[in-house]
């Protein structure tokens, strides 16, 4: 028993550290087994929103869970909002906290009973990060096993500090990879985008993309979602949405964002975020939006200049002066330095960049994108 024990706990930090299911669903499994249940489930809540943000299902049989998500009954889990309540941290048993005699909990738990083919369970529920998130072990028994019993429970209890530890030690990491990601994507990319959840509310935007948003000629807010000022340009932003949503066959596409003065419409692209790679809290980000306007000159990519050639930070900014169409007589004004130091640092660019004339040097910085 402790052995078991012991590897399920070293398990558990090695699967914080995966950005997706797959580190914790064989965790989940063997936890489920060495407890005794026939089903386990793990699952992250947005404790603010009473809302089901990540889960994780292990069932003996494997046409159960794909029921489960099919059927999304997740949306009908009388747990959320047990859970969502919760001050601190808790161990229970079903019988603890749900109420058969409420209609909704009583058909769930009798779907699961027909379907799944499990009753009772014993949950680890642990409040983390900062109090945002709870966190949910959940371990379901074979209707022939009937209740939860003592041993299941006490074995489940001998992991709940560990599994508190390691899902608190997961948010973190996926917090930390999330900013990676964004800021990566933002130094890459240089144009404008923003993060929206599944409904549209908009997370997190670039400060190209929140300008446009102040300028509300296109694009506005509405709600803390995003919305098109044109009505058919409305009709056309929830359909990229639902799209790039879709339980099933998501898709990116692009859509035209009619300009309220009727100059050339804004090209806003949906790009889906696979919910099974999004680590346990990435802000619940289902799609990432990039706006092209076609009256904005395109942002160089200097960071991508940058690490290739190894350009100092004035280098740099000559660089983009040149692919901004400036002279090198302008682009020393610019600078505020002399022509013949202008003419320094584009002979250390050439090297830099293995070229020998600017039409040269312009043609492979625009192959960056």
């Amino acid at each position: 028993m402790n052995d078991e024990r012991d590897a399920l706990i070293h398990g558990a930090y090695l699967a914080a550290m995966d950005d997706g299911p797959e580190g914790w669903t064989p965790w989940l499994r063997r936890a489920s087994d060495w407890i005794g249940g026939a089903a386990g489930y793990l699952a992250m809540v947005d404790r603010a929103k009473g809302v089901l943000t990540w889960n994780t299902i292990h069932h003996v049989d494997p046409a159960a869970p794909a029921r489960y998500e099919a059927e999304r009954m997740h949306l009908l889990d009388p747990q959320v909002p047990v859970v969502a309540r919760l001050e601190q941290s808790r161990l229970y048993r079903d019988t603890d906290v749900l109420d058969r005699d409420d209609p909704k909990v009583d058909a769930y738990l009798r779907w699961m009973e027909t379907h799944s083919r499990t009753c009772h369970f014993v949950t680890s529920a642990s409040v983390i990060g900062n109090g945002r998130w709870v966190g949910g072990l959940s371990v379901h028994n074979a209707l022939a096993r009937g209740e939860i019993d003592d041993d299941q429970w006490r074995r489940l209890g001998s992991l709940t500090n560990t599994l508190e530890q390691a899902l608190t030690f997961g948010v973190l990491h996926a917090e930390k990879l999330r900013e990676q990601w964004w800021n990566a994507r933002l130094d890459a990319a240089g144009e404008p985008a923003a993060l929206l959840d599944e409904t549209g509310v908009l997370l997190r935007a670039t400060p190209e993309f929140e300008a446009a948003l102040r300028r509300g000629d296109g694009l506005r807010m509405r709600d803390g979602r995003l919305a098109a000022v044109d009505v058919a340009s409305q009709r056309r932003l929830m359909e990229l949405i639902e799209r790039a949503t879709a339980p099933q066959n998501v898709s990116a596409d692009a859509v035209r964002i009619e300009r309220a003065d009727g100059g050339p419409g804004y090209l806003l692209s949906g790009w889906p975020l696979a919910s099974e790679r999004r680590a346990l809290v990435p802000d619940r980000a289902a799609i990432l939006m990039t706006l092209v306007d076609p009256l904005a000159a395109p942002a160089p990519p200097v960071a991508l200049w940058r690490g290739a050639f190894g350009l100092t930070a004035r280098e740099s900014d000559l660089a983009v002066a040149l692919f901004s169409g400036r002279t090198l007589d302008e682009a020393a004004v610019l600078l505020g330095i002399t022509i013949n130091t202008i003419r320094v640092h584009l002979r250390q660019i050439f090297a830099k960049t293995q070229t020998a004339r600017q039409s040269e040097l312009l043609r492979l910085l625009s192959r960056f994108g």
